[in-house]
C-alpha cells in the first residue's frame, strides 16, 4: 500500500516539475539495444529523441536503407516497452552522413577481395544474420563482411565487449552500452557473483567489463595496502578470486590471473 502511495507521489512530482518527458527520452535512448537486438545495436546508436522522433545513426548507409522497412516492428516493441505515443517515429542516417548509397555500393571490387573471412569471424557473422529477421539478413551480411574485412585490415586494440578491432576499448559502438543503468545494475550483481548471468549477448559483456574494471582497481589498491596491513591479505584474495572467475572474452581462471601485475600474483596464493 505505502508502495502504491509512493508511486503515485512520484509520477505527481515528475509532472509537477516537467521531468515525466525528459525521463522518457532518456529512457527511449538506454532501452534501443533491446528493442532493436543484439546485432542492430552494434551496428547503430540513437542520437536523440524529439517531437516523439528517435534519430538513429546506422554505420552501414546501406543498412539504414533496409532498417527504414522495420520501423513498424520497432515502434511497436517501443509501444510495448514505454506505451503508445512516446515514440512515432523511426528515422535512420547512414555512417557520417545521411548520403543515401547507389544500389550496389556495398558490392564494389575493393569489398569483394576482402570477404573471405575466417573460420571465427564467419561464424560471428552468421550468429548476426540469425539475430535479425529474414529480411535484414542480406543487408546484415553485407555490413557485417565489410565491417569484420575493415577491422582484419586495420588492426588495433580487441574491443573487450563486442572483440572487434578498434582504436580504443570498449569501442565507440560499445562504450554506450556501459552507461546503461541496467548494465550498471547488472555489473554490481556480478561483482557479489561473478557467474551469474542477469543479462544476454552485448548487454552482459558490457557488465562483465565494467565489474572487471572495478576489481582490477580494488586489486590494485589492496596490493599496495596489504604490505602495510597483512589483515587485508584475506580481502585482496577475494577480489582476485572473483576477478579470476569472471567469465570475459572465453578466457579461463587461470589467463585472467596471468593478466594481474607479477607483484599481485606474488603476494596472493590461497586462489
Amino acid at each position: 500500500m505505502e508502495g502504491n502511495r509512493a508511486g503515485e507521489l512520484l509520477g505527481q512530482l515528475l509532472k509537477r516539475y516537467k521531468l515525466e518527458s525528459g525521463l522518457r527520452r532518456g529512457r527511449a535512448l538506454a532501452i534501443w539495444p533491446e528493442v532493436a537486438g543484439e546485432m542492430l545495436a552494434r551496428l547503430t546508436s540513437p542520437v536523440k529523441l524529439e517531437r516523439g522522433e528517435l534519430l538513429v545513426r546506422v554505420e552501414n548507409a546501406t543498412l539504414a536503407h533496409q532498417l527504414t522497412y522495420q520501423r513498424e516492428e520497432l515502434l511497436r516493441r517501443y509501444a510495448a516497452r514505454l506505451g503508445a505515443g512516446v515514440v512515432k517515429e523511426i528515422r535512420f542516417i547512414g555512417g557520417k552522413t545521411a548520403r543515401p548509397p547507389a544500389p550496389d555500393d556495398d558490392e564494389t571490387p575493393k569489398t569483394k577481395a576482402s570477404l573471405a573471412l575466417p573460420l571465427e569471424l564467419a561464424q560471428r557473422l552468421q550468429k548476426w544474420k540469425s539475430s535479425v529477421p529474414a529480411e535484414l539478413a542480406p543487408a546484415v551480411e553485407r555490413a557485417g563482411r565489410a565491417l569484420l574485412a575493415d577491422n582484419m585490415r586495420q588492426g588495433g586494440e580487441v574491443c573487450p565487449i563486442c572483440e572487434r578491432r578498434s582504436d580504443k576499448a570498449p569501442c565507440e559502438y560499445c562504450l554506450p552500452l556501459t552507461q546503461i543503468p541496467l548494465v550498471r545494475r547488472a555489473a554490481r550483481r556480478l561483482e557479489q557473483d561473478p557467474r551469474a548471468t542477469p543479462l544476454e549477448g552485448d548487454l552482459l559483456a558490457a557488465a562483465r567489463w565494467l565489474t572487471s574494471e572495478r576489481l582490477q582497481r580494488q586489486i590494485a589498491e589492496l596490493s599496495e595496502q596489504v604490505v602495510r596491513e597483512p589483515r587485508l591479505m584475506t580481502l585482496l584474495e577475494d577480489r582476485v578470486r572473483r576477478y579470476c572467475y569472471l567469465p570475459l572474452r572465453g578466457e579461463t581462471p587461470e589467463e585472467r590471473l596471468m593478466r594481474l601485475p607479477e607483484t599481485t600474483r606474488s603476494l596472493v596464493k590461497n586462489v
